[in-house]
């Protein structure tokens, strides 16, 4: 399972998402599984949830990450990473770019293959392995 934290000005206004077995950004929504609820809003370059609003999210716990088009199809596995986080809607996988939403597009750039993407998904590493046969050794 993972977890979405939103850090606000003071550990009473901060916030927690999950535990889920995904989040899915598509366009300006982040989406919690497994049923696909909208959980936050991305508005005027801050996620808003439940009335607050923040300026970046982070996933404290190892994961990875796959892209998917509109059909469905999907790209292979990144990771694990340690840590991932989003500011101004860009996705930094253990502090290293990653990708960045394109909100002229609602397009996710991913900066290793250089491809666009309506769709980005991130789960635990250890349920991504047992829930993918495509996941291996040569997780990206």
């Amino acid at each position: 399972m993972v977890h979405l934290h939103f850090d606000g000005r003071s550990p009473s206004y901060s916030m927690v998402l999950g535990p889920a077995p995904w989040f899915r950004i598509s366009g300006n929504f982040i989406r919690q599984g497994p049923d696909g609820t909208v959980v936050a809003i991305y508005r005027h370059h801050q996620w808003e949830l439940q009335g607050r609003h923040f300026t970046r999210w982070d996933c404290k716990q190892p994961g990875v990450i796959h892209f998917e088009d509109v059909d469905g199809g999907r790209t292979e596995l990144f990771g694990p990473f340690q840590t991932f986080h989003a500011a101004d809607g860009v996705l930094y996988a253990d502090d290293e770019l990653f990708a960045k939403f394109m909100e002229e597009s609602q397009l996710w750039h991913c900066y290793p293959t250089e491809n666009f993407w309506p769709s980005m998904v991130f789960e635990a590493a250890a349920a991504a392995s047992a829930s993918d046969p495509r996941s291996s050794a040569e997780v990206r």
